[in-house]
């Protein structure tokens, strides 16, 4: 079935490696239906665009160059002093925020002449500028997050909801504890310390969202036109996310949401040399903590007891991907049957993988689903507690704390996520789950449908 119309559609997407591989998929679904999909963002994300064959139209190219001018090689191309740097950030900041409401992010947006926007949950201040031109408006999400509700906590929250009074007002202390630590790591940080404000963290900046809405027209009700989340402000629209249904606890509110299923794209080009090296006789056991490795605090011990334990096992054949931004030989000197590289070809990785230890980021854990490899989830922050616990209360996991993890407890439960039956009927019971739900057809519906709304009818 063809749609009635070919239709241009902006994905307006957060440069993070997850975000923009996440939505590829579905971009080029709706390329193949005939439609016409432009990209526009932060120019990080333009290399893995293009080699996607999409138009990507940058958004502050001007002061946000990209990825490699942040990270100077040479501590001389910084300022000298907290105080300098911490100035030098604000003014590039201020100039991001100037770039949102002078009319450049409008006028990039218009130059795209798109039928419809579909806007990244994490980048409210392009959505913020679609709605105010008139132009139909939808969220795009990566996330199984959810509005405040005494049934399911928040995604940075472990805990696996119980369906009982006292679990319910478990659940409420979770998501005020959540606005709490909100106030004092983001609002209070930030206005401190300069903390999350920069253009790649603006999202958890809720003073910023609500100035910029006020200088939109748009109006700022929590729980009416928007809600808050563990990520920031998130507005209220119609809205496409990428995970299925099945994957999310059952009693997880979902009005006004489009479960698109778990998109994987499996056969992605990549270098696969890598596994000329590997031991083939051998159980592999594989970890990454996908490409951010470098900002969670306990990674690099999390790495070092990930050598241990190779060490213990050596009939098995371990390959560790520690993200582009660490030193390989940080973790320790590995042994024989270990590998230490920044980047794995983690498709070809898992069609031989016995078990993956893995941060818990959604799109890991679709693509273990995908080629029904266990795992061992250590999260780290964001959503990969939540992911976790979802990952538990299916059973299709294991999970310890990354702090405080062993080498040995790694390998007891690396050792029965390998061996656990339960654990593989589960993985086969959520794929036939996720099957099942099919949510394509309903996701292009709705993005046609929007599509098709007059100017300034947003719903």
């Amino acid at each position: 079935m063809t749609p009635d119309r070919a239709i241009r559609i902006v994905f307006a997407i957060h440069p993070g490696a997850g975000h923009v591989n996440s939505s590829l998929c579905l971009a080029k679904l709706l390329r193949e239906r005939g439609h016409h999909v432009i990209y526009l963002g932060l120019v990080d994300a333009r290399e893995s665009v293009l080699r996607s064959g999409f138009e990507f139209v940058p958004l502050a190219e001007d002061i946000l160059p990209g990825a490699a001018s942040r990270q100077p090689a040479d501590s001389l191309s910084q300022p000298r002093g907290w105080w300098a740097r911490r100035a030098a950030a604000e003014r590039l900041f201020r100039a991001f925020l100037s770039h949102c409401s002078n009319g450049e992010l409008d006028r990039r947006l218009l130059s795209c002449k798109p039928d419809l926007v579909l806007c990244d949950t994490l980048i409210w201040y392009v959505a913020l500028r679609a709605i105010s031109l008139g132009l139909p408006t939808a969220n795009l999400s990566i996330f199984l997050a959810g509005p405040p509700n005494a049934e399911v906590p928040p995604l940075l929250s472990p805990r696996i909801p119980r369906s009982s009074s006292w679990g319910r007002i478990l659940v409420r202390s979770d998501w005020l504890r959540m606005r709490c630590n909100f106030f004092f790591t983001r609002r209070l940080a930030s206005l401190l310390f300069g903390r999350f404000r920069t253009p790649y963290r603006i999202n958890a900046l809720l003073d910023e969202f609500h100035r910029l809405a006020r200088r939109t027209g748009f109006p700022c009700r929590e729980n009416r036109t928007y809600w808050l989340g563990h990520a920031g402000p998130q507005l209220i629209l119609p809205e496409i996310v990428l995970c299925p249904r099945a994957f999310d606890f059952p009693q997880a509110p979902d009005a006004g949401r489009c479960y698109l299923g778990a998109l994987v794209e499996a056969e992605r080009s990549e270098d696969t040399t890598l596994l000329q090296r590997l031991d083939r006789e051998k159980p592999l056991v594989y970890s990454s903590l996908g490409s951010d490795s470098h900002l969670y605090p306990h990674s690099a011990q999390f790495f070092r007891t990930f050598v241990e334990a190779s060490r213990l096992r050596p009939d098995w054949q371990w390959v560790l991907s520690v993200g582009p931004h660490v030193d390989t030989a940080a973790p320790g000197e590995p042994g024989p049957n270990l590998l230490v590289v920044n980047w794995a070809p983690q498709m070809a990785m898992l069609q031989r993988a016995a078990v993956m230890v893995t941060h818990g980021g959604i799109n890991s854990l679709l693509e273990c689903l995908h080629f029904a490899v266990p795992m061992v989830v250590v999260p780290a922050m964001r959503d990969q507690p939540g992911n976790m616990a979802r990952a538990i209360y299916h059973g299709i996991a294991l999970g310890a704390k990354m702090n405080t993890l062993t080498a040995v407890q790694l390998i007891e439960l690396t050792r029965q996520a390998m061996q656990s039956a339960e654990i593989r009927d589960g993985i086969e019971q959520m794929r036939n789950a996720i099957a099942a739900e099919n949510g394509l057809p309903a996701a292009l519906e709705l993005l046609e449908s929007l599509a098709a709304t007059p100017r300034g009818e947003n719903p």
